[in-house]
């Protein structure tokens, strides 16, 4: 199934093999930053993934990350956010990925949160290991965010 991903600033249409490029190589420029971690090449693979079809938006409809969440480590990742659309509306966003790493045994599941819901409980509620809500980890996301937004600028819009 071909996913079109539509950036609102450009009226410009990205198919998803450009999208997914373009978030790899903005993964590459964060390599040896103060924002590089463990934990970002798996929250790569989660936007990757985010289907506007299937969870309802996609990664250029992302406006900022308000917090996020990673668990404990072991075999399996699992993390999340919570995310501020460009239209206004909130959404919560979980992955995993199992022994073979975003294969067969991995997933991600999305849904809208109401405008002043909390952040979800997920553990509880897929039965996922421990976490905690993680602010600098949300502040490295929306470092990555705010790359990959730049990265789709035109040279029209580049200030200066």
């Amino acid at each position: 199934m071909c996913v079109v991903c539509n950036d609102l600033r450009l009226g410009m249409v990205y198919s998803p093999e450009i999208v997914v490029g373009k978030l790899l190589a903005v993964r590459r420029s964060l390599r040896g930053t103060e924002w590089d971690g463990m934990h970002l090449d798996h929250f790569v693979q989660v936007l990757c993934r985010l289907d506007n079809t299937r969870h309802g938006f996609a990664v250029d409809d992302l406006q900022a990350i308000e917090n996020a969440w990673v668990g404990e480590a072991g075999e399996s990742w699992s993390g999340g956010f919570v995310v501020r659309l460009k239209d206004g509306r909130r959404a919560h966003v979980d992955g995993r990925a199992g022994e073979s790493h975003w294969s067969e045994d991995s997933d991600i599941e999305a849904g809208f949160l109401d405008a002043g819901a909390p952040h979800p409980e997920v553990g509880g509620r897929y039965g996922w290991q421990e976490h905690a809500w993680s602010e600098g980890l949300a502040r490295g996301l929306n470092e990555f965010l705010g790359r990959f937004a730049a990265s789709h600028q035109s040279p029209m819009e580049s200030p200066g």
